[in-house]
């Protein structure tokens, strides 16, 4: 058979192949597709005729969407208004791109909006910065907030610290927009600047933002106040802020993009495509393998429904949206993969039923995650890993998951299990984060998190149950170097049992939040929660029979939470308890070892936390069990023989921390009213 011209021929090809395995296997090179892959249910293998896209072996294919636009695409500035805005130091430097000559569309942003969703451009693989004031990954601070925006008709006025924002009234013809953590340090928006007046160094919105401007710390009785005087800003795609190699901006009224070329120049590749990269809609029994996918506004792959896909040893990275997206469907496999670079999720999942508590059986297996979260810093967005509140029956095992800026893994939903996974470096875009994120509510029970080893993340709580949650199993897990071990917000039923905490500000914290938040049976969300399942029926009256006591009890009041026969090594305070202690008497902490001494340990610094057989835990703990080291992250396999080793020189100097303690916004929220 001759080679198809187009991986869109071999795919309407293999439909009418018969055999056993039908296998697309693709030749090296760059695919540049303007609207990515699309596969249909009529592109589905069977359990004994599974179809496999796989590249070629020995050789690179690496799929991308988007267009290419040559060099000679790049023409000189001309007009003197448009230079005028550039620094003067590059004004010779800048190319102008005409968008529509290469059916190319930059979509113009609303007023108020969250993530960052306008084109990517890469050059050589390698993805260009959109220009941004103050840049280099910085962020400008506020200097005064004298308009907070919360009482219509405002929008908010804020007095800026630096000289350069008086430069941007061309800017605002084009429309401004500038993006920052306005309220609390986990929620970023942007929103197009209404005036600025340079006199008086001033900003005033176009719209107002999400509660408003100034910290949410930093109030005055009446809701209103000055902020903190540092709240974080930035201003993204101005004109005024291309200076380096790479930097590039749009202005919308006339589709033109701006630009100093990379070094070393040659060919750009642009993408509008909001689609994902390589899509499969109710696609079954389907393999894609040793692929690289990048560049693209939506998801790299994403998997809609169907059954049985398997995605091994593919390389996605450089999309603005998530990585691997499982939305639904049963039994997907995501397994070896190497994810970095994304604006959203690194892997996210959907899968299973809860109502009848129906596994989804998907299985997230020896993946590596990086980078996650470089648009949108929010808990929101999943984390380097997510796992969505409909999810029943998956397991997340082997991954790695590092240097991504905020949670590492966020879950909810039932039965799913997360186990040997090595996080760190997590939190270094956001804060009031997990390394485990959760804020499922009473009825997400039943997952169960174990032998997973979290560290060097002082920006982050290890395991972070947040408003409520309930009915979760930690065991076997290491803690070390975060901000607290477990932080469990005011839930039900949860427990943790055989942890190491180490070297963490507090090993455990618990608080009562919703006695003074009334988490009663009329809070709306907890009891929509509630109702949304049939609690009072099986299965789920037989697997979580504590749910049919919830409604007779003062569910504002946290229970049976046990924290029992865990070690505590070198933590400044052990057990942390925010709030009165008759609201607490629900929580048993009881048999914990605290001590100081390090030497417990065979080799902390190579972050081997086996137990000295001859130690005081065993003594105090004769049934504690050792922790899995060898199993935890990453293994070899037949696609990645080599799993890299950390960076354990940037895990020893690298700083991860910022202060930021969650019972600041626990006491922050416990004195405002419950609406």
């Amino acid at each position: 058979m001759k080679p198809f011209a187009s991986i869109d021929e071999a795919r309407i090809a293999a439909r009418s192949i018969e055999g056993s395995e039908v296998t697309i296997q693709i030749h090296g090179g760059h695919y540049v597709l303007r609207n990515g892959i699309a596969l249909t249910a009529a592109d589905s293998g069977s359990v004994g005729r599974p179809i496999r896209y796989s590249a070629m072996p020995g050789e690179v294919v690496r799929i991308s969407s988007g267009v290419t636009v040559p060099a000679t695409a790049l023409k000189p500035v001309t007009d003197e208004t448009i230079r005028t805005r550039f620094p003067e130091e590059v004004r010779d430097r800048v190319r102008a791109i005409s968008l529509g000559e290469h059916g190319l569309s930059a979509k113009r942003f609303p007023n108020n909006f969250r993530g960052l969703d306008l084109l990517e451009v890469f050059s050589n693989g390698k993805r260009l910065p959109l220009a941004r004031w103050p840049g280099n990954g910085r962020f400008a601070r506020i200097e005064t907030v004298t308009d907070n925006g919360i009482r219509p008709p405002s929008t908010g006025t804020f007095v800026y610290r630096e000289e350069e924002p008086g430069r941007w009234t061309a800017a605002l013809q084009d429309g401004l927009w500038i993006r920052g953590f306005w309220r609390v340090p986990w929620v970023i928006e942007s929103v197009r600047v209404g005036s600025i007046d340079p006199s008086t160094r001033s900003i005033t919105l176009a719209s107002p933002v999400s509660g408003g401007i100034g910290s949410k710390y930093k109030r005055g009785k009446d809701g209103t106040g000055p902020g903190s005087g540092d709240e974080p800003w930035e201003a993204i795609n101005l004109i005024e802020a291309i200076r380096s190699p790479g930097d590039w901006a749009v202005r919308f009224d006339d589709q033109t993009l701006y630009l100093i070329p990379p070094d070393g120049g040659g060919e750009l590749l642009i993408t509008d495509h909001r689609e994902p990269v390589f899509g499969l809609s109710d696609v079954s029994h389907v393999t894609l393998e040793n692929l690289i996918v990048d560049s693209g506004l939506g998801a790299g792959i994403r998997v809609t429904g169907g059954e049985g896909v398997t995605i091994a040893g593919c390389k996605v990275s450089n999309v603005a949206g998530s990585g691997i997206v499982l939305k639904g469907g049963s039994h997907h496999l995501v397994l070896s993969c190497d994810i970095r670079e994304t604006g959203y999720s690194g892997i996210s999942f959907l899968g299973g039923e809860r109502r009848t508590l129906t596994p989804g059986n998907h299985r997230i297996l020896n993946n590596i995650v990086s980078r996650a979260g470089c648009y949108f810093p929010a808990p929101g967005i999943d984390g380097g890993l997510g796992c969505k509140a409909e999810s029943v029956g998956n397991l997340v095992a082997f991954n790695r998951i590092h240097d991504s800026a905020n949670s590492g893994i966020v879950y909810s939903g039932n039965e799913n299990v997360f186990e040997y996974n090595d996080i760190y470096r997590i939190g270094l875009g956001s804060s009031d984060l997990g390394c485990f994120y959760t804020t499922g509510g009473w009825t997400s029970r039943g997952n169960v998190v174990r032998f997973n080893l979290v560290h060097h993340s002082m920006n982050a709580n290890a395991f972070y149950l947040d408003d409520g949650d309930s009915g979760d199993t930690f065991f076997g897990n290491v803690a070390y170097r975060t901000e607290s071990g477990g932080f469990v917000g005011g839930g039900h039923d949860q427990i943790f049992r055989n942890n190491l905490i180490v070297e963490s500000t507090r090993a455990m914290h618990v608080d009562s939040r919703g006695v003074a938040r009334n988490y009663t049976v009329d809070d709306k969300r907890l009891r929509g929660d509630l109702d949304s399942v049939p609690y009072a029926s099986p299965p789920w009256s037989d697997k979580y029979p504590e749910l049919l006591k919830i409604l007779e009890i003062r569910p504002e009041f946290p229970s049976g939470i046990l924290i029992e026969g865990n070690v505590f090594v070198r933590c400044n305070t052990a057990v942390r308890r925010s709030g009165k202690e008759g609201e607490l008497a629900g929580v048993e902490i009881r048999d914990n070892v605290v001590t100081d001494d390090l030497g417990i340990f065979e080799n902390v610094e190579a972050l081997d936390f086996t137990l000295k057989p001859d130690g005081p835990v065993f003594a105090a703990i004769p049934t504690f069990e050792q922790i899995p080291w060898e199993k935890i992250g990453p293994y070899p396999d037949a696609y990645r023989p080599v799993v890299p080793a950390r960076d354990m020189e940037l895990l020893k100097t690298g700083n991860t921390e910022s202060g930021f303690d969650s019972q600041t916004d626990v006491d922050a929220s416990n004195k405002r009213p419950n609406p």
